[in-house]
């Protein structure tokens, strides 16, 4: 299977910041934007995976660059 396109995303809900995978399974969550999206990045990392999607609710606010 290609991984190239997997992405790990956080996306807010009710006041918490939710990391996902790609088929959109909770890997973790936090209250703090700035703890999910670090955490986010350490989960790609662990995954070979080069890209971390922030959202806003609306869409998609960001894409991260992961270095593996």
């Amino acid at each position: 299977m290609d991984h190239t396109t997997d992405k790990i995303h956080v996306m807010p809900d009710e006041g918490q910041w939710d990391v996902e995978d790609q088929d959109g399974a909770l890997l973790t969550h936090d209250s703090d934007k700035d703890a999910a999206i670090a955490r986010a990045r350490d989960l790609a990392r662990e995954r070979g995976l080069r890209t971390v999607v922030l959202h806003d609710g609306d869409g998609v606010t960001e894409e991260i660059a992961v270095e593996t």
